[in-house]
């Protein structure tokens, strides 16, 4: 069916933001951070600036959650025919999608995320309650209405990543 990736988008983005698993009470986000933010440019760790990305939705709550999902590479993520995918065809739909959804910590100029629930089964068997065990560490200014993440480690070390609040005309 063709509303299940739709279904499984927003059930992840949901269980992140509302339960049933809660940050623990040491974990605070950034009302300055907080809302919808829509990917505009990607620059690779060599320096190279895609300005017209793939789609891409980060959502942090000021209680420190957060969902984060996009589509990465030049190529347009391909749609498929009839209400099921092939195996061919969900590879290639899924491949390059990365979603993840959990807790996130300011300190200054810097966050770390933790995935809770994420597509890459691996980064998510990581996450403990207790324990740091899966975070990422991610630097971010605000300026101009534009947010600039620059991730310190993890999956996508050395990329920078310009968002941009959705309605809000690119460059302002």
């Amino acid at each position: 069916m063709r509303s299940v990736p739709a279904a499984v988008s927003s059930l992840v983005l949901m269980t992140a933001l509302f339960g049933p698993w809660q940050p623990p009470a040491h974990a605070q986000g950034s009302p300055e951070l907080a809302g919808g933010w829509i990917i505009t440019s990607w620059t690779s760790a060599d320096g190279v600036t895609d300005d017209t990305p793939q789609r891409g939705l980060f959502v942090f709550a000021a209680t420190g959650t957060y969902s984060m999902m996009y589509v990465l590479g030049d190529e347009t993520r391909p749609t498929y025919d009839g209400d099921t995918m092939t195996e061919a065809e969900t590879l290639a739909a899924y491949g390059s999608f990365v979603a993840n959804s959990g807790r996130y910590t300011m300190d200054g100029n810097r966050f770390s995320y933790e995935a809770y629930m994420a597509k890459d089964p691996n980064y998510m068997a990581e996450f403990s309650a207790e324990d740091r065990t899966n975070a990422v560490n991610v630097e971010w200014s605000i300026a101009d209405g534009i947010l600039t993440l620059h991730w310190l480690d993890g999956f996508a070390e050395g990329q920078t990543a310009t968002l941009r609040r959705p309605g809000q005309p690119q460059g302002n």
